[in-house]
């Protein structure tokens, strides 16, 4: 797996995520935020939505991905998913399964940032789903 450095736009991108988190979190609710740069450059985030139905919650991924959706965009470049507890402690969140094939379905260059706060990195999509048929 290739793993590339992140640039200043994209630890952008983080703190953009954690203010999204911030700015939206209810405890037992909305816990991860995500958020998408386009590859024209604007940022579309949204959060979690918990619910009581086993497999109906929707993914802070999903719900960036309907924000850019909404706002006439297809183009995602780079993703991050940020989890936020109780406390007002983050990390990296990577995408789930479905939210891996959602994004994929848009672009298998989308990059992904994932490892660490203190050592992030991106890949590719597509290396996240490595059988995928393009």
């Amino acid at each position: 797996m290739e793993t590339v450095v992140l640039s200043a736009l994209e630890r952008e991108l983080i703190e953009e995520t954690k203010r999204t988190a911030d700015r939206l979190y209810l405890e037992d609710t909305h816990k991860v935020a995500a958020a998408f740069r386009t590859r024209s450059g604007e940022v579309f985030s949204g959060i979690n939505i918990a619910t009581r139905m086993p497999f109906a919650d929707v993914c802070g991924e999903v719900a960036a991905l309907c924000a850019m959706v909404a706002a006439g965009h297809r183009d995602p470049h780079v993703i991050v998913a940020i989890h936020r507890d109780g406390e007002g402690t983050y990390e990296l969140f990577p995408p789930c399964g479905r939210c891996r094939e959602l994004i994929s379905d848009f672009d298998l260059d989308t990059w992904v940032i994932v490892g660490t706060l203190e050592q992030p990195f991106k890949v590719r999509i597509a290396e996240l789903l490595p059988f995928k048929a393009g």
